[in-house]
């Protein structure tokens, strides 16, 4: 390693130099640190320790009361945690990287233990000494039957999958030996996500006094997005979710409700990156034991992510058909995905089960061959207690280098995995797949949405941890060994091919979709050594963003027989500025350029290039430092899909979240059924509902509204653009300029800063923002002020660590003038060029306004009371009061807008847009439905059908009509109405006398005036069963009285001498509606004369019977024919249904008989002819 003489020097200065405090009382928390950055030697250890101060600041903001990193300070972020203030596995695993390189500076070692104790306590979900049992059933655990087996799917949609016994699962040959040797087998694991302010509200069920939350996401098939997860508790004792299922019955299925449990799931590679930090960190000089013995535990444990999901053997379904492993044989001696366990919470003993399953799939990305060395050789100094696990990872290191190697592709990129169970269910390999050690190749195993292999950032990480690898063996003397060969080999080809896509100061050419370009202006589609055209681009850097695969490596077969996979290649595409990609990417290359020195005692060609490279980078990304952190503006063109509708519910499914919300409510929309379900969908704010109150969010919402164009799919206004502060990222950085700085050192002493360059500053209210480019080994800066030209100037600001300081407390109107300077510890540099501002009074956002809107005929006016401040204003519309906003017309001065592309009859929701320079303020939504010009309504016919006190009307639909009014007169009388406000076509007055001959007409009504009918003449008469020469035969099609339709069967016999013509006849079937709102359709399944001959329309009874309060009256057409003499219609099959599909209870109705299973006479459905009444009895 390399330790000077000034290093140690270094760690007693600052050793002296620091003191400790902590957050709030609480004592594990990330302590505040006193300045250290002045005392580095080196520009890069500087800037190390200045990261250092930034990130461990309180006022920065990257950890929580409780002392827990944040995944980001910004809380509206989504990516993998989906809220800012998560945290994760990842982040502690950078933190204790972090403070292993602070302690090689200080000698201070005591960060980096808290650090570990806070993880003990937060995320890793054991009891850590205050008798909180986090996982308090592990110990009824089987290791001879791990789990029960669910096979896994693409789709969320697809979900819940049943629990099936179809697959035995193999045994598990860790459980008995970790017990053996740790008295439990309480797993020593993170679990990869928390809710570190319990922002989703579910709370710490195992241990209440944490604030701190379990929760998980992604468990839905390879095509979940974020976008698409639904958070829950990893605690679920059924509280929250569906009522006694939770949310397990989101993601299995079983033939019971689902038990409340604990489950909890850990990511194999920041348990690894923990390990390979330990490792480190006993090379820079830890060695307090307790720490150390608590990372070989981890990586003891850690075993069980080499495992197949359930325990088959690996290899073993390339058929179809997989075997259970009974040992070692289910191992692939690789780092899955994950590994996850869990057990019962029930009480009295109904909780006492355990389960344990492994990962199927393992990705190139998450391999950590520096963890599997610390955990198996001597020389790494990690080997874990249990007897077996040193040769476990002995054969994991070799495993996990020959992977690496066999997902080379021609060009050097390394990419994809395999699988142990093909779809995620152990379905046969496709024909001519690639495999390795018997598992299939995957292009992007385990998520597709974005695609697991098209990252840049799955290229740096990883190797990154190969480029020490091949330090580590280098400088340990092994230049002969396998490991060694390959270690170097997929380093050599992957910095040669790296360094191509890469530049610093310059800026490559693509074309619009991403592709480089080469000076003649063609794509640069793979190749080796490409010739890439750049414009000038000072200060800048560009990494590469986006890698498309084609082909498939060659099947392994050792080392010896490796072919460097000629068809698999890679294309390289979508330069951009990634940091967090940055920081590793510049510890691959540094730890390369290491290599080759520790080697042959000189730096190789490649090995100068990638130092240089890695230093450019560094003093690149040191102008990025805003004083937090190293950040650059971020274009998020995927938060669209806040507002989208993904989140996939089954169908019946309804639950409480942690914040108080019922999902899916009344805002779902039905599913893809292309997908395989059958539910609904929701989105991330019906789930989420405090997102909303996010600071950031009505920026976001504002730009979607006035932006987003969803035909397009396009930000047309606009890309929303974050400043994000990844924990993880900036220690990426920080760990970068340590590693450097350690390994390589600097070319030159520490020198006075120049002068900042390129100052200027902006006027607000009461004060003046200023900014500058960055000086050349500048630690701080000081800003001074003066209100003459020249001075003499006051200090305002010491300490600056940024590049922008905005200066408040100013008066209006007055002129100053500002210098600034640089500082480190040589010196001051002289005062930059002086500038001048005059701070201005703030211009406001637009005020609040208000919009009308008014129908016409194809068009709707709009018009708005004025937004005061306002330059302009836009007009947007949509077709639902939530849905998506498009732009009609922007730059509008006036108050009013006429939208002339409306179609009569569509509703349609408007709002207006007010911006100036300050922002922008909408109105409120003004809902507007164009009508055509409306005329009275249309002429109608009326027919009258004389029953037992009742007189029985029915109308043709009147053109333009909404409602209909029924008069009746008797004699020379004048005409009254008896029934008002009709919408049906059928009316029967029940208040008529037998003997009396009525008059009858109907007003159709509608805006414009109303429109009468003919009159129609009718005489009710008695009740005596009316018989003839027409009989009705009446039977049934289904006997279930109480399902949502009625089924029915009619046929007309004629019993006379003559025929009679269709055409004159109405049947009626009476029935109840059971709800007086109730709307109804009918249909003719089947009709021996033709089922387009027979129509119906139904009709109120007034007032209502018991047994009838509606009747179906059928009614024929000329084409349905006559029935001859002695002859019958033949079958006439009827089925009713409610607009709501609410089910009826027919045993009540006047005209059902459930005994009619056959045609038989059936007196009550009437027939009429001509009007009058000839068979049957009406109610």
């Amino acid at each position: 390693m390399v330790r000077s003489a000034s290093r140690k020097g270094l760690a007693l200065v600052l050793g002296a130099a620091l003191t400790v405090t902590s957050f709030a009382g609480t004592a594990s928390v990330a302590p505040k640190k006193a300045e250290a950055a002045a005392a580095a030697q080196t520009v890069q250890g500087q800037r190390f320790l200045q990261l250092y101060n930034q990130l461990t600041s309180p006022t920065s903001g990257y950890f929580s009361p409780e002392g827990i990193p944040y995944h980001a300070i910004e809380t509206l972020l989504s990516e993998a945690p989906d809220y800012g203030h998560m945290s994760t596995s990842e982040a502690y695993s950078y933190w204790l990287w972090l403070e292993t390189l602070y302690g090689y500076y200080s000698g201070d070692w005591t960060h980096l233990e808290k650090a570990w104790d806070n993880m003990e306590k937060y995320i890793i979900p054991i009891n850590e000494g205050d008798g909180k049992e986090e996982q308090p059933t592990m110990n009824y655990y089987n290791p001879n039957s791990p789990a029960t087996y669910a096979p896994e799917k693409p789709q969320p949609d697809q979900y819940p999958v049943l629990l099936s016994s179809s697959k035995a699962a193999g045994k598990d040959p860790l459980d008995a030996e970790l017990k053996s040797t740790y008295g439990n087998n309480q797993t020593y694991l993170m679990h990869w996500l928390i809710d570190v302010d319990n922002w989703y509200g579910y709370g710490n069920l195992l241990n209440p006094t944490h604030t701190s939350t379990y929760v998980n996401t992604f468990q839905r098939g390879e095509q979940e997005s974020v976008f698409e997860t639904v958070t829950h508790p990893s605690q679920d004792n059924k509280t929250f979710g569906k009522a006694n299922e939770g949310f397990m019955s989101l993601f299995n299925k079983e033939s019971q409700a689902p038990a409340a449990q604990w489950r909890y799931t850990n990511a194999s590679d920041a348990d690894a990156r923990v390990i390979q930090v330990m490792y480190w960190a006993k090379q820079l000089g830890y060695s307090n034991q307790v720490y150390l013995n608590k990372a070989k535990k981890m990586g003891d444990y850690l075993r069980y992510d080499m495992y197949d999901k359930y325990f088959q053997k690996i290899g073993s379904s390339a058929t179809g058909s997989s075997t259970a492993g009974t040992g070692k044989d289910s191992s692939m001696y690789l780092l899955a995905w994950y590994s996850a366990w869990g057990g019962g919470l029930g009480e009295n003993g109904s909780g006492n089960w355990a389960w344990r399953i492994g990962a199927s799939h393992a990705h190139q990305a998450y391999q950590n061959p520096v963890a599997a060395y610390a955990l198996s050789t001597s020389a790494g100094g990690l080997i874990p207690t249990s007897p077996t696990a040193q040769a476990d990872w002995n054969t994991s290191l070799k495993r996990q280098l020959e992977f690496y190697t066999w997902l080379l592709s021609a060009e050097g990129a390394v990419g994809g995995g395999a699988t142990n169970s093909w779809n995620g269910e152990y379905s046969a390999y496709p024909s001519g797949v690639s495999t390795f050690y018997g598992m299939a190749y995957q292009e992007a195993p385990v998520y597709h949405d974005p695609n697991s292999n098209g990252w840049f950032g799955f290229q740096a990480w990883p190797l990154e941890r190969v480029a020490e690898m091949y330090y580590i063996l280098a400088s340990s003397g092994d230049l002969t060994s396998d490991n060694y060969k390959m270690a170097k080999q997929i380093m050599t080809k992957w910095v040669d091919y790296s360094l191509d896509y890469v530049f610093v100061n310059q800026k490559p050419v693509t074309d619009a979709s991403g592709y480089y370009l080469n000076a003649a202006g063609q794509k640069v589609l793979g190749g080796l050594n490409p010739s890439i055209a750049t414009t000038s681009a000072p200060g800048e850097f560009y990494l590469p963003s986006t890698l498309e695969w084609s082909g498939q490596p060659d099947t392994w077969n050792g080392l010896s027989a490796f072919t460097g996979n000629p068809s698999y290649k890679t294309i390289t595409k979508d330069p951009g500025q990634d940091v967090g990609v940055l920081g590793s990417y510049v510890k691959a290359l540094t730890f390369f350029a290491a290599a080759t020195k520790a080697e042959t005692g000189s730096y190789s060609a490649l090995g100068t290039q990638a130092k240089n490279t890695a230093e450019s980078l560094l003093n690149v990304a040191w102008t990025l430092n805003d004083g937090v952190g190293i950040v650059k503006p971020e274009a998020r063109a995927d938060y669209f899909r806040y507002f989208t509708k993904e989140i996939y519910l089954p169908a019946g499914w309804s639950g409480t979240t942690g914040q108080g919300n019922v999902i899916p409510g009344a805002n779902g929309v039905a599913s893809d059924p292309a997908k395989g379900g059958n539910g609904v969908y929701i989105s991330y704010t019906d789930l989420r509902p405090k997102i909303t109150l996010d600071p950031m969010w009505s920026y976001l919402s504002n730009l979607y509204q006035t932006s987003y164009n969803p035909a397009t799919k396009k930000w047309e206004q606009g890309t929303p653009t974050f400043t994000y502060h990844r924990f993880w990222s900036q220690v990426d950085i920080a760990t970068a300029y340590a590693e450097y700085d350690r390994l390589i050192g600097s070319s030159a002493p520490i020198t006075a800063p120049a002068a900042p360059a390129t100052v200027t500053a902006a006027p607000g209210s009461t004060q003046a923002t200023l900014t500058w480019t960055a000086s050349a080994n500048a630690a701080s800066y000081n800003v001074k002020r003066a209100t003459t030209a020249g001075g003499p100037y006051t200090t305002v600001a010491t300490g600056v660590t940024g590049t922008s300081y905005t200066n408040t407390g100013l008066m209006n109107g007055t002129t100053y003038y500002y210098v600034v300077s640089a500082v480190n510890t040589v010196g001051e540099s002289a005062n930059s060029v002086q500038v001048t501002v005059t701070p201005t009074a703030a211009i406001a956002v637009p005020g609040a306004f208000t919009l009308t809107g008014t129908a016409g005929n194809a068009q709707a006016a709009l018009a708005w009371t004025a937004s005061s401040g306002a330059a302009t204003y836009a007009v947007q519309r949509a077709t639902s009061s939530t849905g998506t906003y498009t732009t009609l017309a922007s730059n509008l001065t006036a108050l009013s807008y006429t939208d002339a592309t409306a179609a009569n009859g569509t509703t349609y929701y408007y709002k207006i847009v007010a911006t100036n320079t300050a922002g922008s303020t909408i109105s409120n939504t003004a809902s507007v439905t164009p009508v055509a010009p409306i005329a009275v309504p249309g002429a109608f016919t009326l027919t009258g059908t004389a029953g037992n006190a009742q007189a029985a009307l029915a109308w043709t639909a009147s053109a333009g009509a909404v409602t209909y009014n029924v008069q009746r007169a008797t004699g020379s009388g004048s005409y009254a109405n008896i029934a008002t406000g009709l919408t049906g076509l059928a009316y029967t007055d029940t208040t008529a006398v037998n003997g009396t001959t009525y008059s009858y007409r109907i007003t159709a009504v509608n805006a414009a005036g109303t429109t009468d009918s003919n009159s129609a003449s009718v005489t009710p008469s008695g009740g005596t069963p009316t018989t003839g020469n027409l009989v009705v035969q009446y039977k049934l099609n289904n006997s279930n009285a109480t399902d949502n339709q009625i089924y029915a069967s009619f046929n007309i016999k004629n019993t006379g001498t003559t025929p009679v013509s269709l055409s004159g006849l109405k049947l009626r079937y009476y029935l109840t509606k059971d709800s007086a709102s109730a709307g109804l359709s009918m249909w003719t399944d089947y009709a021996q004369v033709g089922s387009s001959n027979v129509s119906g329309a139904f009709a109120s009874i007034s007032p209502a019977k018991a047994t009838a309060d509606t009747y179906l009256e059928l009614s024929f057409s000329a084409g349905a024919g006559s029935i001859a003499a002695g002859g019958q219609s033949g079958d006439i099959q009827v089925r009713i249904a409610k607009s709501d599909w609410s089910n009826f209870n027919e045993t009540n109705d006047y005209s059902f008989d459930s005994t009619k299973t056959a045609f038989a006479d059936w007196s009550k459905a009437t027939l009429y002819q001509n009007g009058t009444l000839v068979w049957g009895i009406e109610p």
